[in-house]
């Protein structure tokens, strides 16, 4: 029998991947509705994955529900999700034609650029960890709520920063297009790193409850 573990790591390779896809030829093509589509496609995915490996898709996701006291292999889940990626930038970029980069957007300094990514990974991290690992999730709507946050936060920010909120979404693309891994995307990931942490830490400021059962 296939393990959970390997179950979770092509589940959160799988999904990212398609996430990353889903991004790379909707910014691509410079579609008026790329944050929509961005958006939808995180909330179907969220569903599909949810049950098999939580549906995290992210780096930083991943490292607030550890924070947040429930058992996950980080460096299983890291490795798989930043393979996944690539392999969607990839393959977006070849659908499509060109490659897109999470940059700082015209006429707004790096420090507002990577300020952006902070809070909104902030936001989109403490929304998933009140409504996906706590008894909320027994709702039926806790997908379609962290895929809004995303496609508010690509909507509100996206122009400044690029719109990442996901190591996984600033090193894949990054790769795809030439290695072109630069000091503003480290400072991405880090700064995704950053809001996670913070996430983990005021969620547990609001929510007392112990039970970590609620998630994968």
């Amino acid at each position: 029998m296939v393990s959970s573990e390997v179950n979770n790591g092509v589940m959160e390779f799988i999904g990212t991947a398609i996430l990353v896809f889903t991004i790379q030829v909707s910014v691509g093509l410079s579609a008026e509705m790329a944050a929509v589509a961005i958006g939808g496609i995180l909330i179907t995915l969220v569903y599909a994955g949810g049950p098999i490996s939580g549906g995290h898709f992210n780096p930083s996701v991943s490292l607030a529900i550890k924070l947040r006291g429930v058992d996950c292999s980080l460096a299983l889940y890291w490795a798989c999700q930043i393979a996944g990626g690539i392999a969607g930038a990839v393959l977006g970029g070849i659908v499509v034609g060109t490659s897109s980069v999470v940059s700082v957007g015209d006429e707004y300094s790096m420090l507002q650029a990577l300020l952006a990514e902070i809070i909104f990974t902030f936001i989109l991290n403490l929304i998933i960890l009140c409504v996906a690992t706590t008894n909320a999730k027994d709702n039926d709507y806790f997908g379609a709520a962290i895929g809004i946050v995303v496609m508010a936060g690509a909507i509100t920010v996206g122009p400044i920063s690029g719109g990442a909120f996901n190591p996984a979404v600033a090193l894949g693309l990054g790769i795809a297009n030439k290695f072109s891994v630069d000091v503003y995307v480290i400072g991405v990931v880090l700064c995704n790193f950053i809001g996670a942490i913070a996430a983990a830490g005021c969620f547990k400021l609001v929510y007392t409850d112990d039970d970590y059962s609620a998630v994968p």
